[in-house]
């Protein structure tokens, strides 16, 4: 028993591309979807964590540098961003202070209330955002540009070489 695979000619191709990338154009428009307060707050948290362990990576390294007496410049600069004395004790103490940040609930608690407060002053204007609301919102509706944007490319595609099936399967008859 063979299984024959069904061929795609050349127009039939392009013609699928084509209607892909003209729903994949239409998707684009899920940039301008509603953002809801969770996904807000989520990607908001996402973004403190991350820079948070950013954080907390350099102040390791920085920590190493200067048991080995071999400070740099950019890890000097950073520990006086932070408000860091150049010390290990300094050092370690400001590590776990910001390992306490993500784990303590009550801190993440009240991180995450901090969020939705700004989701909702951005609601009221958007001048009231701050860089972490922008770099949210920002992440936020670029994902929803891409899915948008490959979901319709796909959905274009196959609806275009269904429909190409289906005058096929109509004139065969």
């Amino acid at each position: 028993m063979s299984i024959s695979t069904p061929t795609i000619t050349q127009r039939e191709r392009t013609k699928a591309i084509g209607a892909g990338a003209v729903l994949g154009m239409a998707g684009m428009t899920a940039y301008y979807l509603p953002i809801t307060k969770d996904r807000f707050v989520r990607n908001s948290y996402d973004i403190v964590t991350s820079k948070t362990k950013s954080d907390i990576e350099m102040l390791d390294e920085a920590a190493l540098a200067l048991s080995n007496k071999n400070l740099k410049n950019e890890h000097k600069l950073f520990l006086s961003q932070l408000g860091v004395d150049e010390t290990i004790e300094a050092i370690n103490t400001k590590v776990a202070e910001l390992k306490k940040s993500l784990t303590d609930s009550d801190t993440v608690k009240n991180l995450k209330e901090g969020f939705l407060e700004n989701f909702q002053n951005f609601k009221k204007s958007e001048a009231l955002a701050d860089p972490i609301t922008t770099k949210a919102l920002q992440k936020i509706r670029w994902t929803n540009f891409a899915w948008g944007t490959v979901i319709g490319f796909i959905l274009g595609s196959v609806i275009s070489l269904r429909m190409e099936d289906s005058q096929i399967s109509t004139h065969q008859l």
